[in-house]
């Protein structure tokens, strides 16, 4: 069961890439933003009582706000936009470097980091700048990747600061909070979103409701089922695969075609992942020995 759940949340979430392409057509960044997270809150909002969601201690409301500007409203309004300058399939390779960032951030709050943390790093870039240069233009870094990579640098500053708060709350707490207030920053745009969708084609409408619905509050609460029941390191493992799933959904969605640079640039950046993952595996496993 637990790995029919990880199987679920994998495919949800590279879905993911190619249905914001798809809401793109229609609402703008900010728009398809705000309206996918009021959804995905009001279900949250839904089925906390179920599964016994607290009210967050007074002390950490705080962080807990910086999670939801950082996590929700930061990272998916970034990602939206570089989403309008690049693919899906390069959207879903650059966001996913987001590991390779956890890892440097985490030193700076005391945690050791190792020398293959860097050189994961290191490739991890080249196969960003590859991907990039396998867009349509100059062979030069697409305005839209350093947007994706502002994404995954937000992405990866939520990683560092929910550690302190999943020592008292459960992933699926901490996930509700930063969904719940990062609609509120997004709340802002959301009237606007509502008068595009009274004139929006229906795909587009379609597709940021499934994005609210599945990708975010149901694969949400799926990987939270999973995380209770895998350890952490073994499920983030299975996560290297949402990219390589979503290449594959937008070639067969939007019919973008992978070309033999982009393909070198995913592997570099898939190696970079690996290489920094099995490193900080291999501090934590020599600090606890």
């Amino acid at each position: 069961m637990p790995y029919a759940a990880l199987t679920a949340t994998l495919l949800l979430w590279a879905s993911s890439f190619p249905a914001i392409k798809v809401g793109l057509d229609a609402y703008s960044a900010t728009q398809l933003a705000a309206l996918r997270f009021a959804i995905a809150s009001s279900i949250l909002g839904c089925v906390a009582p179920l599964y016994g969601i607290r009210m967050p201690r007074r002390q950490d409301v705080a962080l807990i706000m910086a999670l939801g500007l950082l996590g929700v409203a930061s990272y998916h309004t970034l990602l939206n936009f570089g989403e309008t300058l690049t693919t899906a399939s390069a959207a879903s390779f650059i966001a996913n470097t987001a590991p390779l960032f956890s890892a440097l951030f985490a030193r700076a709050v005391g945690e050791t980091t190792s020398r293959g943390s860097w050189l994961g790093l290191f490739i991890g870039l080249v196969g960003v700048w590859l991907i990039s240069a396998s867009l349509p233009g100059h062979f030069v870094l697409n305005g839209g990747c350093l947007l994706l990579l502002l994404a995954a640098i937000c992405w990866s500053l939520f990683f560092v600061l929910q550690k302190p708060l999943l020592v008292h709350y459960s992933p699926l707490e901490v996930t509700c909070y930063a969904v719940w207030t990062g609609t509120l920053a997004l709340g802002f745009f959301l009237p606007a979103a509502a008068m595009t969708a009274a004139t929006a084609n229906l795909t587009a409408t379609v597709s940021v409701v499934y994005l609210g619905i599945l990708p975010t509050a149901c694969a949400y609460l799926c990987w939270s089922y999973v995380l209770s029941q895998i350890s952490v390191s073994r499920a983030a493992i299975y996560t290297y695969l949402v990219p390589v799933i979503s290449t594959a959904m937008a070639y067969a969605w939007l019919g973008e075609q992978p070309t033999m640079l982009f393909s070198i640039g995913a592997g570099a950046v898939l190696l970079g992942v690996a290489i920094a993952h099995r490193s900080e595996r291999a501090v934590v496993q020599r600090a606890r020995g």
